[in-house]
């Protein structure tokens, strides 16, 4: 399979993984020029409809999720009856290999590992998708940390960890619940079991059922009960071990009912570390073993007795056997001076090499490469020289390659040659990796200037703008990866997150409005309540806005600037209201112009606006006066000041 070119796009790089019912492998999206992982339904499955059902199941299932923790399908084909489905590349380790290398895991990477995969379920579960195999197998881990929950939709088949019911396979062992153990109906807590054996695995480095058979095992998970994570490692906080002991309860209404609901405990588990211990009710309805033992197990023991059986059949008299080996001596002296004789002609002939199509090696590893020249096509392992040396990749076509992929052979694919030829292989010796620098709080221009003299490409570089409170506008906020993080150039997406300054909203003006739809107006807008303060107003009804700070009505503001308000609380009920007349009266029925202003607690008014009066008349004004104010009347006739009256607050 390597080498070779699917949907004349995906090049098979390498293998990477695999299972019973499917191998998977690293390629290269020839069009795209991105990695991907292309799976590949096992040959001896292709003429089985049920194994080719099940198949195209993963690939609808999968399809239809879309959820950063659910590893992406990108194409589903078929070629030759080469079955397969095309995924998201994840540059990382299944969490089976991280729990291998350094279990127990850190509390905080367990918990935020259980939440991320919680995440998936609960999307899967929304969409009426039950995984049925959540195992460490299954989770990829990247380098960012960020979890891919895999093979969702899919069971896995023929293999030594899983056992089948009626012929369909319901799920790993060692991390199926008890239902599944009984060939009951699964469904979304049947997930939350495994998700619980799960965690226990990354807190203890154990599993919390063993045994010498999948039967054993798939016993114990209906019938025993393990042993409690902190007995293994102290360091667990209560409140996580409370979390798998109900993730683990036998009884699927015991356990949590949804992964929302476990992932809220996840989510407090560490604020909140100290609880008491949950206890589980009693689940002795649940200990009942219903188990069909597996095909396989009927097939080897039938296989054993066969064996027994040919055994005794193959017991003869000794003489007949020490007859036929002298048969064979006999013969093969006769034939030993014709051997001597073609041998020699048939070595020379070797050693002269024969012609061959040369294949195609680039993209796999070093020794796989040499066994394939070696043993497929007849090359002379003392013939093949490795030359190790940093691959440049090709621009536009491929990236650099990881170490230790062949990524350069000389001769090239696909010519004429002799297989006792001198072949010559470059081993890239991987890409050169930087440390992402600290970038936080530096302007664009100094952060795209450090970038550059690491060799990296800006173009590739993924800038994006965003608000910030504190942060002032054009400096970075943060970036991924991380500061100290190692960065592949040309493979690892970088992103640069830059502040564009608080975020801006217009003030509304509120004056006049009642205090209820002032406050609802300046929360819709995105700005705070600031300070509320009630005054006497002679002008704004009571409950109303006098007035608001800042009064930049329209204007773009930050949104985390806090409005102020004054309130109207009515006049003040000590105010005096006076009333006076004042009098016009011309001389000998002469007209005059009159006009009257008012002074007092509610401001200035104009009262009397140069009315012509032609005899006697009288003209009304009341007066506001606050207490310890004045208040003020003043008449002017034909446009000069002709009287003013001051009066003072008099309680």
């Amino acid at each position: 399979m390597i080498g070779k070119k699917l949907a004349n796009r995906y090049e098979i790089l390498e293998r990477i993984g695999g299972g019973g019912m499917a191998i998977v492998y690293r390629a290269l999206d020839t069009i795209l020029n991105r990695y991907v992982s292309v799976k590949v339904l096992r040959q001896q499955f292709v003429a089985d409809e049920e194994f080719v059902r099940r198949f195209r199941r993963e690939a609808q299932s999968a399809a239809s999720l879309s959820h950063p923790n659910v590893v992406n399908i990108y194409d589903v084909g078929v070629e030759d009856e080469t079955y397969f489905i095309v995924m998201e590349y994840i540059n990382g380790k299944t969490l089976k290999e991280i729990i291998q290398e350094r279990a127990p895991l850190p509390v905080v990477e367990a918990v935020d590992i259980a939440k991320q995969i919680c995440s998936a379920l609960q999307h899967a579960h929304d969409h009426q998708i039950v995984h049925r195999d959540i195992k460490p197998h299954n989770i990829m881990i990247g380098k960012d940390g960020h979890v891919k929950v895999t093979d969702f939709g899919i069971a896995r088949a023929v293999t030594s960890s899983t056992i089948t019911h009626n012929g369909s396979v319901i799920g790993s062992v060692h991390y199926f619940s008890p239902e599944q153990a009984r060939g009951a109906i699964t469904d979304v807590k049947s997930d939350i079991y495994s998700l619980g054996v799960v965690l226990y695995e990354t807190l203890t480095g154990e599993l919390p059922f063993s045994g010498e058979t999948p039967i054993s095992v798939a016993l114990k998970h209906l019938q025993e009960h393990f042993v409690e994570p902190r007995q293994i490692n102290p360091k667990i906080p209560q409140s996580v071990e409370n979390i798998i002991l109900k993730a683990l309860a036998k009884n699927p209404e015991v356990r949590y009912q949804s992964a929302k609901e476990m992932y809220r405990d996840l989510d407090n588990a560490l604020q909140n570390p100290n609880v008491a211990k949950f206890t589980a009710p009693d689940t002795t309805a649940y200990t009942q073993p219903t188990i069909q033992i597996p095909a396989a197990a009927f097939h080897e023991s039938t296989a054993t007795k066969q064996a027994t059986k040919d055994e005794s059949e193959d017991s003869e008299p000794k003489k007949r056997n020490l007859w036929k080996t002298i048969s064979l001596i006999m013969g093969l002296l006769m034939l030993g001076t014709v051997g001597v004789a073609a041998g020699y002609t048939i070595m020379n002939k070797f050693m002269a090499g024969q012609v061959v199509e040369m294949p195609k090696v680039v993209g796999m590893p070093y020794d796989q490469a040499v066994d394939y020249l070696v043993k497929q096509y007849g090359f002379k392992i003392e013939n093949i020289k490795k030359v190790e040396a940093k691959d440049p990749g090709e621009p536009g076509v491929r990236p650099p390659m990881q170490a230790g992929l062949v990524f350069e052979q000389d001769p090239e694919s696909t010519r004429q040659v002799k297989t006792n030829r001198i072949v010559t292989l470059k081993v890239s010796t991987g890409a050169e990796t930087i440390v992402m620098p600290n970038l936080e709080k530096k302007t664009e221009e100094e952060a795209r200037k450090e970038l550059a003299d690491l060799n990296l490409d800006l173009s590739a570089i993924k800038f994006t703008s965003e608000p910030h409170k504190t942060i002032e506008k054009g400096r970075v906020i943060r970036h991924f990866p991380s500061v100290a993080v190692p960065v592949i150039p040309g493979q690892t997406p970088i992103e640069i997150f830059i502040s564009s300054g608080p975020e801006l909203s217009k003030v509304p003006d509120v004056r006049n409005k009642t205090l209820t739809a002032a406050t609802q107006a300046i929360q819709n807008a995105g700005f705070p309540i600031g300070n509320i303060v009630d005054e006497y107003s002679y002008t704004v009804p009571n409950g109303q806005v006098i007035r608001q700070e800042p009064s930049d009505f329209n204007q773009d503001v930050p949104k985390d600037t806090k409005i102020h308000l004054w309130v109207s609380k009515g006049a003040d009920p000590a105010t005096q209201k006076l009333s006076y007349k004042v009098i016009a009266d011309p001389d000998n029925g002469s007209t005059v112009t009159i006009k009257i202003v008012r002074k007092d607690a509610r401001g200035q008014q104009v009262v009397v606006n140069d009315e012509k009066v032609t005899s006697k008349k009288e003209f009304p004004v009341e007066l506001w006066i606050a207490p310890n104010g004045t208040g003020e009347i003043e008449v002017y006739e034909n446009g000069s000041l002709k009287e003013r009256k001051v009066v003072p607050y008099s309680r």
